[in-house]
């Protein structure tokens, strides 16, 4: 997942929670159809059963914590930023 894609999906999530919509208006499967997410953050989503934008965000949180997940799908890289 690039930079930007993490970033979109963050967004996502954030707009989805703040307006309240549940998990079936953007469901795990979407997302990796709409490359926000990669397959392997999709198989994480799924395997902890994370449906909603909150328990997605504390999935991912947790796995790119504990270096489970590629810094390029935590939104991190090693790249200088440029603002």
């Amino acid at each position: 997942m690039t930079h930007t894609s993490f970033k979109a999906l963050c967004f996502s999530l954030v707009i989805t929670s703040l307006h309240g919509i549940q998990a079936s208006a953007l469901t795990n499967q979407q997302l990796l159809q709409e490359r926000l997410i990669t397959p392997a953050v999709y198989k994480l989503l799924n395997r902890h059963g994370a449906n909603t934008p909150t328990k997605r965000w504390v999935v991912i949180q947790k796995a790119c914590g504990a270096g489970r997940l590629s810094p390029g799908e935590c939104g991190t890289s090693r790249r200088r930023r440029e603002y």
